[in-house]
């Protein structure tokens, strides 16, 4: 999972955000923190996008090998890279969708497969009807299924266009996500993470796992059996509306990896300490980088 270094003395030590095996922030792998205190690390951070719903239209079998080009690309490193997620330049009829080459449950390249005869359009119902890693779902051209719990179901998201450096989502308020590694780049509405205003079942988190992240966007919550302050975690949106995962050496009382924490208003500082008096609210952004709109952004946790 890659690392984000950050060099600010106020925020030296604390260990960002979170994302285990779902997604990371898109700092290049073999980039770490050391242990000075001037830097800190930064979120590998994850999330399943499950809801309910009926399905729409026709899925594409799995029996079918989907066709697939040589092209090299960048936004999913050199791993299976056979097409461009912002660009989506396959043949007509088929997608640039992420896949997992080996297998395996997560992407690590991308892949051109056709699509679907009735397809599904970003915010409807879709169905993956093998596992995710495959990349076969019934969603539009620039959009992908995000079932990563194989239930069967879940939600169609939007690519990015544009590029990593300036990437775009089709509907203005919706901003661009980068889960995974590589990058996978997907589109989720904008939110407020003080104000906790996205729909029922989801929550709203940082748009990269890394401390400092430019914005914030409504996740479908996963994992609903846990997720209150202290509880182990180990996805980006693994904690109840108003918590996030982070490294647990930042919590008192967290004895595993990664734990949920609390969003904190640096006006009210004094919130974390109901949750243990050691705790701080230590500012999400170094000073005068806020996004505007997000200048009181804080977390609750321990400064090292």
């Amino acid at each position: 999972m890659g690392r984000l270094i950050r060099t600010s003395a106020q925020l030296s030590t604390f260990a960002a955000i979170v994302a285990l095996a779902v997604g990371c922030s898109r700092e290049p792998k073999g980039t770490t923190a050391g242990v000075d205190t001037t830097s800190t690390t930064a979120p590998t951070s994850g999330d399943s996008e499950t809801t309910s719903g009926t399905p729409t239209g026709t899925t594409t079998s799995t029996s079918e090998t989907p066709p697939t080009t040589t092209m090299a690309i960048a936004d999913m490193g050199s791993i299976g890279a056979q097409c461009s997620l912002f660009m989506q330049d396959c043949p007509a009829e088929q997608k640039c969708t992420a896949w997992n080459e080996d297998g395996g449950p997560f992407p690590n390249g991308t892949r051109c497969v056709p699509v679907d005869t009735n397809p599904a359009l970003p915010g409807e119902d879709c169905v993956v009807p093998g596992k995710f890693g495959d990349g076969i779902d019934n969603c539009a051209k620039g959009s992908l299924c995000l079932d990563l719990e194989n239930t069967g179901k879940a939600t169609c998201v939007a690519y990015c266009t544009g590029s990593m450096d300036a990437p775009k989502c089709p509907q203005p308020e919706d901003r661009c996500a980068f889960l995974f590694e590589p990058t996978v780049p997907v589109c989720f509405s904008k939110c407020d993470p003080l104000l906790q205003d996205c729909s029922a079942g989801e929550t709203c988190v940082p748009n990269e796992a890394a401390l400092g992240a430019p914005h914030f966007v409504c996740m479908p919550r996963v994992f609903p059996q846990l997720g209150k302050y202290g509880d182990s975690c180990y996805a980006l949106s693994g904690c109840d509306p108003g918590n996030l995962c982070i490294y647990g050496e930042n919590l008192p009382s967290c004895k595993t990896p990664y734990c949920c924490s609390v969003w904190c208003d640096l006006e009210s500082p004094d919130s974390c300490l109901e949750y243990d008096p050691t705790l701080s609210c230590v500012p999400w952004f170094e000073e005068g980088a806020a996004t505007p709109g997000y200048e009181t952004v804080g977390i609750c946790g321990v400064m090292q």
